[in-house]
């Protein structure tokens, strides 16, 4: 059996993906018109709604999802 540790997937031990800043140094950075990137469940928890537009695909695309078949023969 293989005693190795897996390695090289997700978010490495120790690392970060968010980090803290004030607003006013945001905003000193920023025009005030700015879109800035903020995570949805941080949105819902500060009690925001947003207006997130819902991805569906088109009739077509949907057709040829459909329509795509492998094609293959048992001997």
């Amino acid at each position: 059996m293989n005693n190795e540790t897996k390695r090289g997937r997700g978010r490495p031990k120790g690392s970060t993906s968010l980090t803290k800043i004030k607003l006013s140094d945001l905003m000193s950075q920023l025009p005030a018109a700015a879109n800035i990137v903020v995570g949805t469940k941080w949105l819902e928890d500060m009690g925001i709604e947003t207006n997130a537009p819902v991805v569906t695909p088109a009739a077509s695309q949907v057709e040829e999802l459909e329509e795509q078949k492998i094609q293959f023969k048992v001997y």
